[in-house]
């Protein structure tokens, strides 16, 4: 049994560390949200700011759309990928998480 805390747990130090960061949140219809990360909610859907929606495919507005702050429900979420820190990205030579 692990004496860690739930606070301190890795996956929670790694959701600390995206807070204010801006991600790239693929979900389930194809759509792609690009906000800054505010955090989640208990059943973990994922909250965005300043985010602009983007629908792939030829009949779409390839520029997007500005919706502001939402709410991701997690059983939607496909992928979230967040740039790297520099510092990161000279340890581990990626683009994103």
């Amino acid at each position: 049994m692990s004496t860690e805390s739930p606070l301190t747990s890795p996956a929670i130090t790694r959701l600390k560390a995206l807070l204010r960061q801006i991600v790239r949140v693929t979900v389930t219809d194809g759509r792609i949200f690009i906000g800054t990360f505010a955090g989640t909610d208990q059943p973990l859907n994922i909250l965005l700011v300043n985010t602009e929606e983007y629908r792939l495919g030829l009949e779409e507005n390839p520029d997007g759309r500005y919706i502001g702050q939402v709410v991701i429900p997690w059983k939607r979420v496909v992928k979230v990928e967040a740039e790297v820190s520099n510092e990161s990205s000279r340890k581990h030579d990626q683009m994103y998480l």
